[in-house]
């Protein structure tokens, strides 16, 4: 059991971060579930052992973080043990079809709000010499067309941890990052969503040169099969618990070739996206 261990984790309302927030509940964690909206905080804690705390929280927002920070330290006399920065977006499609806001609005949730939030809480995770847990994904390890924006923000996220987990060796505060390839999450349907309107209102003859790239990744969407985000809240148990936590956490067979693929010579790389890729055209 650890009931004398605090954890906050951002983005709890779906996926991940309530697979995961279900769990570290389950398994005896005091739980900050961090949500936006105080309805899915009610829903999460009925659906937890009743320990659980939601805390409002937006990551893009100084005083959100600020008032989090607060509830957290009165709660748990200035400790935490565990924060894990989950909250993320998905948006956007090729560079030439993507506005430079949607490109901003990503990379202030997925990256900017992972350094805020960690830089906010550092002193209670000192305290306690504790862990940090960023979700990445295999994007932030391979760049696949289409995807740059949310593969930036990932890279991004990969590079503060990498940096992060040297800077807190000395306070004994491990660092790791999950790596989760396509996870049953809602992050999908809503960036699938924001790709359409994109669409919707892109120049239809710049549209028209990248349509055979869309119509491949709505055919392969429809066909690929998904792990259930407890499969990733797994990797989160063992990262807060493990003597040793992994520094990576690669999650799912297809984050595990993805991961592969960018080892090899990039001529051999970009062949294999390619004609992966072309599978999902329709056949002539």
């Amino acid at each position: 059991m650890e009931g004398d261990k605090s954890v906050l984790i951002t983005g709890s309302s779906t996926g991940i971060g309530r697979a995961s927030a279900l769990r570290l509940d389950k398994e005896g964690f005091q739980v900050f579930a961090g949500v936006r909206k105080s309805s899915d905080g009610d829903a999460l804690k009925s659906a937890s052992s009743g320990r659980l705390i939601p805390v409002i929280l937006d990551v893009t927002e100084p005083e959100s973080i600020t008032n989090a920070v607060k509830t957290v330290s009165e709660k748990t006399n200035g400790e935490l043990y565990g924060l894990m920065n989950n909250a993320g977006v998905s948006a956007g499609f090729t560079v030439e079809l993507t506005p430079i806001s949607a490109l901003r609005h990503v990379l202030d949730v997925n990256v900017i709000g992972v350094f805020a939030v960690t830089q906010a809480f550092l002193p209670l995770l000192r305290k306690s010499r504790g862990r940090v847990i960023n979700t990445g994904s295999v994007s932030g390890l391979t760049a696949l067309p289409g995807m740059s924006v949310y593969a930036a923000s990932k890279y991004a996220v990969e590079a503060i941890t990498e940096s992060l987990r040297v800077e807190l060796r000395p306070f004994g505060i491990s660092v790791s990052v999950i790596e989760p390839g396509l996870i049953a999450t809602e992050i999908w349907e809503k960036g699938t969503a924001k790709v359409k309107e994109l669409i919707l209102n892109a120049n239809p003859d710049i549209f028209k040169l990248y349509a055979p790239l869309a119509l491949s990744y709505q055919n392969s969407m429809e066909k690929q099969k998904y792990l259930p985000p407890e499969a990733v809240a797994d990797s989160v148990y063992h990262a807060f618990t493990a003597p040793k936590p992994k520094y990576h956490y690669l999650v799912g067979s297809d984050a595990k070739f993805l991961a592969f693929t960018e080892r090899l010579p990039g001529r051999i790389r970009d062949w294999i996206v390619y004609k992966t890729i072309s599978k999902g055209l329709p056949k002539k």
